[in-house]
């Protein structure tokens, strides 16, 4: 802070004490002893907000920076979000348009499929015992109908 040697301090000390005298001499250098620390606290307090600032004002610009950064990326995938439903709706418009071609080129034709009648099962309760366990076995007993006359 200040750049005083012991030879300065010693000339300072002599010419103090010749001023004040032995009587005043401790009191006033109490005073100077809490001034100089009072000066000190506050020259420390002053770099420590200047450092804290400084930090601040970093971290203010690496967020800013961040933040842009963030911004382009979104833009970015919009951007491909976009062109993905751009191409998705091309390719929805191709696959209705070779669809369509599809189903005009197709010739209709009908064919006659002789369906056989539906088969009920039903459970019946049978004799017979599993040796499992006593509960008993349901088989299933075929039912068929007659089938019905179509109108030709």
């Amino acid at each position: 802070m200040l750049n005083i040697g012991m030879t300065e301090l010693l000339v300072f000390g002599i010419i103090a004490l010749l001023v004040l005298g032995p009587e005043k001499l401790p009191e006033a250098a109490r005073f100077a002893g809490k001034w100089y620390g009072k000066v000190k606290r506050m020259v420390s307090n002053v770099q420590n907000d200047i450092d804290r600032e400084l930090r601040m004002s970093e971290l203010r610009e690496q967020m800013q920076n961040e933040m842009k950064r963030i911004q382009e990326l979104e833009q970015k995938m919009q951007a491909q979000m976009q062109h993905i439903q751009q191409q998705n709706i091309l390719a929805n418009k191709k696959h209705q348009e070779t669809a369509t071609l599809d189903n005009k080129n197709l010739s209709h034709s009908y064919q006659y499929v002789n369906q056989k009648r539906p088969v009920l099962l039903t459970p019946q309760p049978m004799k017979q015992k599993s040796s499992v366990d006593s509960v008993p076995y349901l088989g299933c007993v075929q039912n068929s109908f007659e089938p019905m006359r179509e109108a030709v």
